[in-house]
């Protein structure tokens, strides 16, 4: 299978907002508003290097996708680097998309941040995500998110 890995345009946001309500969908039953989505999504791509997507492309279908955000570390005195809005289209998974889209989209982020880890977060039920995480070599630790809302989401914004 011959991909195409490459940063997302504009052009892109719409897929990528739909992939971002699927994704919620099965893997945590999550209905997200798709208004919402779709402007984080177009916000998101006006942010690099904060927020940096990329896609996996067969025959000019977007097949898969992830966004990169980042955070520094005073601690270890450079970027943790979160991946995150993983989603592969369904008829395309355990083909090796995303082994691609994650090791060449890494490989470009680590060549402008130089990060000291990747980091994810996971729905614990989510065993087949799970298990593609660690065979790709990343593992648990001993951190557990937490989050604190602060204000509703609005779709005007972006």
């Amino acid at each position: 299978m011959t991909l195409t890995i490459r940063r997302a345009a504009a052009a892109d946001a719409q897929i990528i907002a739909e992939n971002n309500c699927a994704l919620a969908w099965e893997t945590e039953q999550l209905r997200l508003n798709p208004a919402i989505v779709a402007a984080g999504v177009r916000m998101g791509l006006q942010r690099a290097p904060e927020a940096r997507y990329f896609v996996a492309e067969l025959a000019g279908r977007v097949v898969g996708q992830l966004m990169y955000s980042r955070e520094w570390s005073d601690w270890r005195n450079g970027w943790i680097i979160w991946l995150q809005s993983v989603y592969v289209s369904a008829e395309y998974r355990q083909q090796g998309v995303f082994r691609q889209l994650l090791e060449q989209s890494a490989a470009e982020v680590s060549r402008e941040d130089r990060p000291v880890c990747l980091r994810l977060y996971v729905d614990q039920q989510n065993r087949a995500a799970t298990g593609c995480y660690e065979r790709l070599g990343f593992a648990a630790d001993n951190y557990r998110v937490m989050e604190k809302q602060l204000r509703l989401p609005d779709a005007t914004e972006g």
